[in-house]
């Protein structure tokens, strides 16, 4: 997809399913082959994007799909860990992301950076868009200002000063549309069609979802919690 104007990859993107196509290392998926099989199926299921985590996995996707692919790079797994500098975010988009997820939270980054900063920074090296995973309304408006093209509700919950709850943030996701002034993705804790839905009705541009398609122990365990509930309890889930 390398050319397509942004305006286009974001109208790519609207109404529509993001499939997070993630497996972290001891996961029976880890892997750049598998990742690009599950982004395979989630396309011929309908899903009009896809989200990687590293270069491997993302260039991998990019070669197997033909939608817009968001990209990040964790590392580690505490603090801000999601693309959490240029660096990062350059290797990302090399590898083939149209569309660069960052933490873009109030947090201190590892090399002191700002969010301002790795906007701009990404911006003079590379014809992509950014996305901002943020927490709070307040972090989703700075990260608008400071230029990202689209603000995600990935990181309510995931830090301490977030809203916690668990399941997605409706509330945060309405917020943001309300108040900034490009596409609200919405993601995290989305766990059923109907949430997706929901998510569009609070304001959302489109709707990532990734465990609850992607991660086939996290599906089963819900079948067997299901089974082995007593009668009263099965029937409430």
């Amino acid at each position: 997809m390398s050319g397509v104007e942004p305006d286009a990859i974001l109208w790519r993107l609207r109404g529509g399913l993001v499939v997070s196509c993630q497996a972290p290392p001891g996961d029976p998926l880890h892997g750049a082959t598998f990742m690009a099989a599950m982004a395979r199926a989630a396309v011929l299921g309908g899903a009009v994007g896809i989200r990687a985590d590293g270069p491997a996995d993302v260039q991998a996707v990019r070669q197997a799909v033909d939608v817009p692919v968001i990209g990040l790079w964790k590392q580690g797994a505490e603090g801000v860990y999601i693309t959490p500098t240029v660096d990062h975010a350059r290797v990302v988009a090399e590898a083939g992301a149209e569309i660069v997820a960052i933490d873009a939270t109030g947090r201190p980054r590892p090399d002191r950076s700002t969010v301002p900063e790795v906007v701009a920074g990404l911006r003079r090296t590379h014809h992509c868009l950014v996305m901002a995973d943020v927490s709070t309304l307040e972090e989703g408006a700075a990260a608008a200002a400071a230029g990202a093209d689209l603000v995600a509700t990935t990181l309510s919950g995931y830090t301490p000063y977030s809203r916690q709850r668990s399941g997605p943030d409706l509330e945060l996701v309405a917020a943001l549309a309300a108040r900034v002034g490009v596409p609200v993705v919405a993601e995290g804790r989305i766990a059923t069609p109907r949430e997706a839905r929901a998510a569009l009705n609070a304001g959302a541009w489109t709707v990532v979802v990734g465990g609850a398609i992607t991660r086939p122990q996290l599906i089963a365990a819900r079948f067997v919690a299901a089974l082995r509930a007593r009668p009263d309890e099965a029937a409430r889930s």
